[in-house]
């Protein structure tokens, strides 16, 4: 008689227990775990362990790393974040939220559990566990750009003692180094610049000033370069996708007059991680390489920045 080893997954025992029962094999232990699907849905078994996972990632939240949290909804000296806290900070109402703890929401949209990895900081192996209890399927892939930067490029990046980065003409993100991603996690996600600012609800808690400063300069930058290059079907992409996700961006990408073909040496304040409610100017410096005039290295500075500072 053959052994049918060790078994995982409710469908694959019960059919290892079916084949014991005919005879010919012998199942030697089951080893009962859940198996993402790629349908989606989580089964309403282990949906409510998706509220034990996020309970105890919020709890252990320093809400300060949240830029802008402490003048949204006051000072924090402790961790956590409540139900209602990360209702507004994911741009759902309470009650929704609520039902995602309780396991009541059958197959929460993708983009909603993307803000929650994003405000708990969560990393790759909880992002997963995440998607598979809430909707029954791995997490999609995060978006990464195919463009080779030269290591030399990657150093100057690196090597900055302010957050830099560079992007493509679709301002999708390339490189960056620490500093950036200290001052904006959600870099680390793969999410494309422009998405980000205009239709992020974490955006518009830590950009101050959000529609006027900007927004409105950001959707006339994107508008331009967008219908000067009709044949960039990643740009294209990318606009559709803002105009889909908020109708304010969709109407300042339509509508609005505002002319800006870059932000070099533009003035902007915002809120930084745990920095509390404390506004920061920044100055924008804006550079392209020689070699490839469609990349954009930014360099995000102190305007009273000094080498001895």
């Amino acid at each position: 008689m053959s052994h049918f080893g060790w078994v995982a997954g409710e469908k694959m025992i019960m059919e290892a227990l079916a084949k014991e029962r005919q005879g010919g094999v012998k199942v030697i232990g089951v080893f009962p775990i859940l198996l993402p699907s790629r349908r989606g849905n989580a089964p309403m078994s282990n949906r409510h362990r998706v509220g034990d996972f996020l309970r105890e990632w919020r709890a252990k939240m320093d809400p300060n790393l949240v830029p802008g949290f402490t003048a949204k909804f006051g000072p924090r000296n402790k961790p956590g974040l409540t139900q209602a806290e990360m209702a507004v900070l994911t741009g759902v109402t309470e009650s929704w939220y609520r039902r995602l703890e309780a396991g009541g929401i059958a197959n929460p949209k993708t983009d909603w559990l993307e803000r929650i990895v994003r405000i708990l900081d969560l990393n790759e192996a909880k992002r997963y566990t995440l998607f598979v209890y809430a909707k029954g399927q791995e997490p999609p892939p995060l978006y990464r750009p195919a463009a080779v930067i030269d290591p030399s490029t990657t150093a100057v990046i690196q090597g900055q003692p302010w957050p830099a980065y560079i992007s493509d003409a679709s301002w999708d993100m390339l490189k960056y180094n620490d500093l950036c991603v200290q001052n904006w996690p959600w870099v680390k996600y793969g999410i494309n610049i422009m998405t980000w600012c205009l239709t992020y609800p974490e955006a518009r808690l830590q950009l101050i000033d959000w529609e006027e400063s900007w927004a409105k300069p950001m959707a006339s930058q994107l508008r331009l370069v967008h219908e000067s290059q009709p044949e960039n079907r990643r740009l294209a992409e990318v606009v559709a996708d803002i105009k889909k996700r908020d109708k304010v961006a969709a109407r300042l990408l339509t509508d609005d007059l505002t002319s800006v073909t870059h932000p070099d040496g533009h003035r902007r304040w915002m809120y930084l991680p745990n920095r509390g409610e404390e506004e920061f100017e920044v100055i924008f410096r804006c550079f392209a390489p020689l070699s490839d005039r469609s990349q954009r290295m930014m360099f995000i500075m102190s305007p009273d920045y000094s080498p001895a500072s």
